[in-house]
């Protein structure tokens, strides 16, 4: 979607209704923009304190700002702390989704219905490719987003009388630089929704929203969606795209112009790479990026050699492409932990990804 004007550049079953996972908490954080609350302090309930997984391990009584949550639901993807922010604008989970839906409604989303203010897995809570766009177009425009949704890393505090905790918050993003412009965006995984995302870019004077749901390779398909957005203009008339070549979405996407999607170029990786690089396990990025192929093969060798599993991402264009080595497979906190001590051990530099 071109996001000045709001015309579909490409599309492919745009209004289907399917499970937005975390993409439903751009939403969340548009009402907590809006709300002009951002700096009163709120209290975390117990209730909120039961949401899983993807917590900040809030604590029954914890005070923490609205604004310091609102980074949380956008960078950590908290589902605990989406929670909070729900009770504390409208009173309840029920009464935060009924604004959430009007809101979507007043923006355009009428394909959307929200029951909670997270994405877990819900009865009735679906969106669709076009109405995320919409969504994430307007929230583009709110103050406070862009600078948010752009922060690679975060300090967040809640505390209660004589104990006050600082929390750490990492995008989960990649995007963010693994890009040849920094992307803005937001992402969502469960097992019913697969990988989910929206988010924009600016290059060339313009500016691409992309949306995508249900995908198994986010991260490519984003990539490819923005090179095509910027290598083709939007049409004149609201609302219209180049379309996929077959009507229920079998085969390769095709505009109906001729033109393709741009080529396969984000993941390199190890035969295992399928079965253990899951979006719902931490990994450990190894840095710096090899200019070489090559460099960053002999790494994930290396890596696999001390019993880890290791793969490569491409990032950047042709011209400009470095490889990046990422440790995956690892199911908890603890065990990112214990790879990132063994691999410092070995002179690396390895950097935790939470979960998205």
């Amino acid at each position: 979607m071109d996001a000045r004007t709001g015309n579909l550049i490409y599309e492919k079953r745009p209004d289907e209704q399917l499970p937005p996972a975390s993409t439903t908490k751009v939403v969340t954080a548009t009402l907590a923009l809006e709300s002009g609350r951002l700096d009163e302090t709120v209290t975390v309930s117990q209730s909120a304190t039961r949401v899983q997984p993807t917590k900040l391990n809030l604590r029954v009584g914890d005070h923490v700002c609205l604004r310091d949550l609102t980074r949380a639901v956008l960078l950590r993807s908290a589902n605990d702390a989406s929670v909070v922010v729900a009770e504390a604008l409208a009173g309840s989970v029920e009464d935060f989704a009924t604004r959430m839906n009007r809101r979507a409604a007043e923006l355009g989303a009428h394909n959307t219905s929200f029951v909670n203010p997270n994405g877990l897995p819900a009865q009735g809570h679906y969106s669709t490719a076009r109405d995320l766009a919409l969504i994430f177009r307007h929230a583009l425009e709110i103050p406070g987003f862009r600078e948010i949704a752009g922060t690679r890393e975060s300090q967040i505090t809640a505390w209660q009388p004589g104990r006050r905790r600082t929390i750490h918050l990492r995008n989960s993003n990649r995007l963010l630089n693994g890009y040849r412009v920094p992307v803005l965006g937001k992402t969502g995984y469960t097992r019913a929704a697969k990988r989910c995302f929206v988010g924009a870019a600016r290059a060339d004077g313009r500016e691409i929203v992309v949306s995508l749901l249900g995908s198994t390779d986010m991260w490519g398909d984003a990539r490819r969606l923005l090179d095509f957005g910027f290598t083709h203009p939007a049409p004149a008339v609201p609302g219209t795209a180049a379309r996929t070549g077959t009507a229920d979405g079998g085969g390769a996407a095709k505009p109906s112009d001729g033109a393709t999607l741009a080529p396969r170029v984000s993941r390199l990786h190890s035969p295992a790479a399928d079965q253990t690089d899951q979006l719902d396990q931490y990994s450990l990025i190894l840095t710096p990026a090899h200019n070489s192929r090559a460099a960053a093969e002999r790494l994930r060798h290396f890596v696999n050699s001390r019993g880890h599993s290791a793969v490569i991402e491409a990032v950047g264009q042709l011209s400009t492409r470095r490889y990046l080595v990422r440790v995956v497979g690892l199911s908890t906190l603890e065990a990112a932990r214990r790879a990132e001590a063994q691999l410092q051990a070995e002179h690396l530099r390895p950097t935790i990804e939470p979960p998205i």
